[in-house]
């Protein structure tokens, strides 16, 4: 691998790069670089010659050619030195009678290559180097490893994340690689460094700017291919029938059907790889070259016992077919049959495999271009939507009907709002709904659903504005009711949008009266969507644990971290602080594994917003960090922004901070550009609360107004209470703000709203303390301190806390029983403090500060009656 693809590796090799530098500072020993074909050993080696300061090095790479002559190696390692082997001279003391000129690194390279005299005496030495100042380093494939260089210690290289593949093929090839074609890349090379490189090398300009496909097999003359081809040609029978199946095996083989003794061969070899008991490929290139090289009668042998040993009745058929004992026939439509099975299933992923074994094998090019059409998007929805994108790109060269190019655009612009620019989506989806409502009305109408959702994340109002008005053209009186649900949405949060709550309110509320008809999980997101709008937080919870539900079970995995964006917003209404960020937790990672990244942005949003309701400064700005590192003003991403504000503005205000607080809400207040207007509203009580405590509550009417048209409107006790306070603070007589107070605290009451209400307690206090009532504020003091404790929303605390000792009580101190209930979190911590995991670990982990961890533990400790992390650790294994 040249010098331009070194750097990158090593970004990605933090850990070797250690393991290499204590290495040399022993200035004597000796170590083994193991890992399977082109996964970067050679790279390792020329690194650690770049990094060897005050050795003098020597190296050596095996040559087939010289494996039959003894020493043949050894001497070619020598020569680099500057020395020869002496005749009379023992070559097990070679090495060691050379380092007097001082310390000497050797590098030995393809180590399955060398001469088999030289490998002995080279792993004599290793093994007694640590004596002498005298530094090994072999790159080898496990088998040798494992055989002839055994006692001397491994350093086994692991794949590369699809980060630093990325960033290799950038440094690399530059912009040359068309996105989709990396990603496809990237999906085939499964982290293998040369694999990625050799495969973008041999790729033409048309297929590098994405406009043919990506081939599924590296060139032949490519130097992995041809060690994957030797080390297949070198393995005993059993392990090479291993080999063979599992190329020839569509999925993942059980290894229990498997010869032991075959198995571990296999796996030596780094041709397959065990997890758990499960055999597999390395990656999707070394699958096809070696059902490329690979002898046809071992395949054909690996296909029969195959067929023999599935009950599939597809895979049967293929198998057969594979080992040329059956005809195409019709194979192809009977595998598009197995497709729409699956898919009815909810077996998206199988579903996707099928559909492209059925466009492999059909001889129409249409019909090739319908299964892969069909493939991406179940590709899509089963959390896959790089794949999807390369199926959709292989159908690009071939003739289909609008129907399908409609499917195309549907699936480009899903991609593209959950992972790219809501912008594009919003164009891609509006052209797939043009042409597939003729045609598949349904899914013309999710795409119109999916637009409006693209222009509530940008926060575009003029788009959704145009997507509606398009819907009102569509509306059919024939429309059923899932239809029907998505036109009064779009109608309603378009009205919202506008501030037209009098025309949102009714048709939101036909949504949530639509979707006891539906089962689709699109249809349950977009009620609880509804429902949040409307101010009605326990609707909007059930709805979404309904839609998140619906997901698992339906394999619709893509739409699992959407659903939960709105089971985090009404947990967090219902003041389920835990049960928000574990949401929230869930959909980060599943968002991060399915490669939506404006939906993970979404999450770290959420999470931020959810410490800064609860007082957590630090940790609100650091899960800020990250979700604003990831790109929310290069996306254009309105909604995860909005929540950032609204985050950071509570924080500030948590923090005393009133005149930050007004800084960072007004960027969500109205005519400040494109915020998704339900975030703006939502969060003026804050913006109110901290205009008035910097004596600037004038400014901020404008904004009540809409609030109060708002709650009006919806009828929300919670937002109606919220409405009550805002006027409170601004009041210009002390009655009419007692009268207020009084209002919504009762509100708060009946809602169920506990945290808001300690929140409005603790307002009302500090007022009447002012006006010389402290009976009546320590009332109010008491209870929102024990509202503030028990949801762990630290800073509030703190100040109730404050006030009440203002007001000459002493703060309540109540010491929970032990082994009381844990809330969530808590239970978490128990979790990976038993793993092991330190205070670090558990807030890179919970996306927590170290403060936070440390508070927790401490609760922890008193609740369970434990003093230490190992008497923890203990009672919770």
């Amino acid at each position: 691998m040249s010098d331009s693809a070194v750097d990158p590796v090593l970004r990605g090799r933090e850990r070797e790069s250690a393991v290499l530098r204590g290495l040399l500072a022993q200035r004597g020993g000796a170590l083994v670089i193991t890992g399977a074909a082109g996964a970067g050993k050679s790279a390792l080696l020329d690194h650690v010659r770049r990094i060897a300061t005050g050795f003098r090095t020597a190296h050596v790479g095996g040559v087939r050619p010289e494996r039959e002559i003894p020493l043949a190696a050894l001497d070619r390692l020598l020569r680099s030195a500057g020395h020869r082997l002496a005749a009379d001279e023992r070559a097990e003391e070679a090495l060691f009678a050379r380092t007097q000129g001082g310390p000497l690194l050797c590098c030995v390279d393809d180590v399955s290559e060398l001469d088999s005299d030289s490998l002995r005496v080279l792993a004599f030495a290793g093994r007694r180097a640590d004596s002498e100042e005298v530094l090994l380093v072999f790159a080898a494939d496990p088998v040798t490893a494992d055989g002839q260089l055994i006692g001397i210690p491994q350093l086994r290289i692991a794949e590369l994340d699809a980060e630093t593949g990325r960033q290799l093929l950038a440094d690399r090839f530059g912009p040359a690689l068309a996105p989709v074609v990396v990603d496809e890349i990237l999906r085939r090379a499964g982290g293998n460094p040369r694999a990625l490189v050799e495969a973008a090398t041999a790729l033409s300009a048309e297929q590098r700017a994405g406009l043919e496909p990506v081939p599924q097999l590296l060139p032949h003359n490519s130097r992995l291919r041809a060690r994957l081809r030797c080390a297949a040609h070198d393995l005993p029978e059993p392990a090479s029938t291993v080999i063979a199946r599992a190329a020839a095996a569509e999925h993942d083989l059980a290894a229990a059907g498997f010869p032991a003794d075959g198995l571990a061969e296999a796996e030596r070899s780094g041709l397959v790889v065990v997890v758990g008991d499960r055999v597999r490929m390395p990656n999707e290139f070394a699958k096809s070259c070696l059902r490329a090289d690979l002898s046809p009668e071992l395949l054909r042998e690996a296909h029969r016992h195959l067929a023999r040993t599935t009950t599939d009745p597809v895979q049967i058929a293929w198998h057969e077919h594979e080992a040329g004992d059956r005809d195409i026939g019709d194979l192809p439509a009977h595998l598009a049959r197995a497709a729409r099975s699956a898919r009815r299933a909810g077996h998206h992923a199988a579903a996707a495999d099928v559909a492209a074994k059925a466009a492999e094998l059909a001889a129409d090019p249409q019909q090739r271009a319908q299964h892969l059409l069909a493939a991406g998007r179940d590709a899509q929805l089963s959390g896959q939507p790089r794949r999807a994108l390369a199926l959709i790109d292989r159908a690009r060269s071939l003739p289909a009907s609008a129907q399908w190019r409609g499917v195309a655009d549907f699936v480009f612009g899903e991609v593209a709002l959950r992972d790219g620019m809501p912008d594009a989506a919003h164009h891609d989806l509006l052209r797939a709904a043009d042409r597939l409502i003729s045609t598949d009305r349904p899914l013309a109408v999710t795409a119109l659903a999916l637009a409006a959702e693209a222009n509530c994340v940008s926060g575009d109002h003029e788009r959704l504005f145009a997507v509606a008005a398009r819907a009102e053209q569509l509306r059919s009186p024939d429309d059923g009711p899932a239809e029907a649900l998505i036109f009064e949405h779009v109608r309603g949060m378009a009205a919202t949008f506008r501030g037209r709550h009098a025309v949102a309110v009714p048709a939101l509320r036909r949504v949530l009266a639509l979707v006891d008809q539906q089962e689709a999980v699109i249809s349950r997101i977009l009620a609880s969507q509804a429902a949040f709008a409307l101010g009605d937080p326990v609707r909007a919870h059930d709805s979404a644990h309904r839609a998140v539900a619906a997901a698992k079970d339906c394999g619709e995995t893509a739409h699992l971290p959407w659903a939960l964006v709105y089971l985090v917003l009404s947990a967090l209404l219902l003041d389920r602080y835990d049960d928000a960020e574990n949401g929230a937790l869930e959909g980060l990672r599943v968002a991060r594994a399915t490669d939506q990244r404006n939906i993970a942005i979404d999450h770290l949003s959420l999470l931020a917003l959810a410490a800064a309701l609860r007082g957590d400064h630090e940790t609100a700005c650091g899960r800020l960090d990250a979700a604003f590192g990831d790109g929310v003003a290069s996306r254009g991403l309105g909604r995860p922004g909005a929540f950032g504000m609204w985050a950071l503005g509570c924080a500030e205000l948590a923090s005393g901070r009133s005149a930050d607080a007004v800084r960072r809400l007004c960027s969500a207040a109205p005519g400040s550009g494109r915020i998704n207007p339900v975030v703006r509203v939502r969060a003026a009580p804050h913006l109110v609360e901290s205009a008035v405590d910097c004596g600037e509550g004038a400014r901020v009417r404008r904004t009540l107004e809409a609030f109060d048209d708002w709650a009006g409107t919806t009828g929300s006790r919670t937002r109606l209470a919220l409405s009550h306070r805002c006027h409170a603070l601004i009041a210009e007589t002390g009655a009419d703000a007692d009268e207020r107070f009084r209002t919504a605290i009762e509100l708060h009451r009946s809602s169920g709203a506990a945290v808001e209400l300690a929140r409005t307690e603790l307002l009302y206090a500090k007022r009447l303390r002012r006006r010389r009532k402290p009976r009546q504020a320590r009332e109010l003091l008491s209870e929102a301190y024990a509202i503030f404790e028990q949801f762990g929303a630290n800073s509030w605390a703190e100040q109730a806390g404050a006030e009440l000792r203002a007001a000459g009580v002493s703060t309540p101190r109540r010491p929970p029983a032990p082994g009381e209930g844990l809330t969530p979190q808590q239970a978490e911590i128990c979790r990976l403090v038993a793993e092991g995991a330190t205070n670090r670990e558990i807030a890179e982990r919970l996306y927590i500060s170290h403060r936070t961890v440390d508070h927790h533990l401490r609760n922890i400790f008193t609740k369970l009656g434990v003093r230490s992390r190992v008497q923890l650790a203990k009672l919770v294994s």
